[in-house]
């Protein structure tokens, strides 16, 4: 049953656009855009995941999945890189901080001004290339918003906390003390915005920034226990094992493709202690997981009520793979008056703290975020394919005829912004409010949507943290940060276990040298 108190605090009216600009076109698409956090490349079901999922795989079937679709291994490079089609690098943009430079205009910018309704909940970071952590200036370019515009995760999924300041629409908004899950809340905002701009003549582009799955482990129990047994029975090693073997079923990796080794930082399950704790882990991530597609079923439903389902485009996909951080008891003090309320928070990956209530900080850590990027190696934060390959499930009835298909046509998180823009008929301006833009290095994906090829990128190319790749056809060159470089095909070897870099020493100086190429392109926002 879902939260009546957040949908009635979500329930104001649509104020009146007043937009300017491009004539609408009642035929031009709606457009969806849902960006799970920190959600690994198997964790739903339709990409060889154990997690019931029953809406997403429904979106699948319905549509079309990619299976070598890329985002830039971190939260504010990838959020950035979505929303204005260029490199984190080209626009300022390094970790998860910082302002977009004015060499760059966002989607939203540019398809309210084309006359879409907007709309963005939950992360609002990066959706005007104005000041986003300013509401004022989200309010310029987002008819409606919900969510926290200083970005950073779900901070607490249950509750008000002292570091994370939440606005509806340009107004500081308080969240409910009672009754209200996150996931919950910013569906419910995104279900009534459907629903109001379906019933006027203008497009509308919605951003859902889901919260889920991203730490601390915040689950409703009802969500969880479906998960515990599961977990206890598998362990770590035997899940891994089954979504390795489903994906090849599934097509999604190549039947060559290994699974990468275990974390060396994890033990065998059969040796690890504290099982029913571990399980507990891996049941509040799932049960997040779970809720996330329980977010999805309600705006897929929204659209169907909406009669608006057949000419929207809905594109999820994830922000980077799944986290492998810790937290340690270290950060107890520091979370005593975390919450408004005043309760003390339980911190830690201790087996005293069971995950999932409200009072708990915990996370799930190496082990199971080496599940959740199965059969990719490494995580979040690092350009190994554990942290930079992410599912992306595009559904469009009016265009896509073929559904339930795989494209292995490889793709970039800066195609989103071109995609979107191509659906609407918007065209990408050299010139925005008096700043003189970059070229946009995406390129649409529509070309896929309707024959299934594009002319794609020469390169794509990572600089996350120190750690940096590329990948050019077939081959990827990658790096740890502060090691040397390492080769892989692509093609034999998405698991990255057979390093060829002292085989092909010509093929790694040419790919470092455009490596290197690439870097330099963000000198030209000085």
């Amino acid at each position: 049953m879902r939260l009546s108190l957040c949908a009635l605090l979500a329930a104001a009216a649509l104020p009146d656009p007043g937009r300017a600009a491009d004539p609408v076109h009642s035929d031009r698409p709606n457009v969806i855009v849902i960006l799970a956090d920190d959600m690994g490349f198997s964790d739903i079901g339709c990409y060889g995941g154990e997690i019931h999922t029953p809406n997403l795989d429904r979106l699948a079937a319905e549509g079309l999945r990619f299976s070598q679709f890329y985002n830039c291994a971190l939260c504010g490079p990838s959020r950035a890189a979505l929303m204005t089609g260029l490199h984190p690098h080209q626009v300022g943009i390094s970790r998860w901080t910082g302002l977009l430079n004015d060499r760059c205009v966002t989607a939203f910018e540019l398809l309210k001004r084309a006359g879409y309704a907007t709309c963005a909940v939950g992360r609002l970071d990066m959706v005007t290339a104005e000041n986003w952590h300013d509401p004022a200036c989200v309010a310029h370019h987002v008819d409606r918003f919900l969510g926290n515009a200083g970005g950073g995760g779900p901070g607490h999924y249950f509750k008000a906390v002292r570091t994370m300041k939440y606005f509806m629409d340009g107004k500081p908004y308080t969240l409910p003390t009672e009754g209200c899950y996150k996931t919950d809340l910013i569906t419910d905002f995104a279900v009534r915005f459907i629903a109001e701009a379906a019933a006027t003549p203008e497009p509308f582009f919605l951003y859902v920034a889901e919260y889920a799955p991203h730490w601390p482990l915040h689950a409703k129990p009802e969500d969880m226990a479906p998960y515990r047994g599961l977990y206890r029975k598998l362990g770590w090693d035997e899940a891994r094992a089954r979504r390795h073997r489903r994906l090849i079923e599934l097509g999604l990796v190549n039947k060559d493709c290994p699974l990468s080794p275990r974390d060396e930082r994890v033990p065998p399950w059969q040796d690890a202690p504290h099982k029913d704790w571990e399980a507990e882990r891996m049941a509040a991530f799932a049960a997040q997981v779970d809720s996330l597609d329980q977010s999805v079923g309600r705006i897929l439903g929204a659209l169907r009520s909406a009669n608006a389902d057949n000419n929207t485009l809905v594109l999820f996909l994830s922000d980077n793979g799944a986290s492998d951080q810790a937290w340690p008891r270290a950060l107890d003090k520091p979370r005593e008056t975390w919450r408004l309320d005043g309760t003390p928070t339980r911190v830690g990956n201790d087996p005293t703290i069971m995950p999932g209530p409200a009072d708990t900080f915990v996370t799930g850590g190496p082990p199971w975020a080496n599940v959740s990027n199965a059969p990719f190696r490494q995580h979040k934060n690092t350009n190994f394919e554990g942290g930079i390959a992410t599912p992306l499930i595009v559904r469009w009835p009016a265009v896509i005829q073929t559904t339930g298909g795989i494209t292995r046509e490889p793709g970039h998180i800066v195609d989103i912004m071109a995609t979107c823009i191509d659906a609407a008929n918007v065209t990408y301006p050299a010139e925005f409010n008096g700043r003189n833009l970059l070229p946009m290095s995406g390129k649409s994906l529509l070309p896929i949507f309707k024959a299934g090829h594009r002319e794609g990128h020469d390169a794509l190319a990572w600089a996350t943290s120190g750690c940096r790749a590329i990948r050019m056809g077939q081959w990827k060159l990658v790096a740890a940060s502060g090691q040397e470089w390492e080769l892989y095909d692509m093609e034999k070897d998405r698991a990255e276990s057979n390093d060829l870099a002292a085989v092909h020493p010509e093929r790694v100086r040419a790919m470092a040298a455009a490596f290197d190429k690439w870097r330099r392109m963000g000198a030209q926002n000085k």
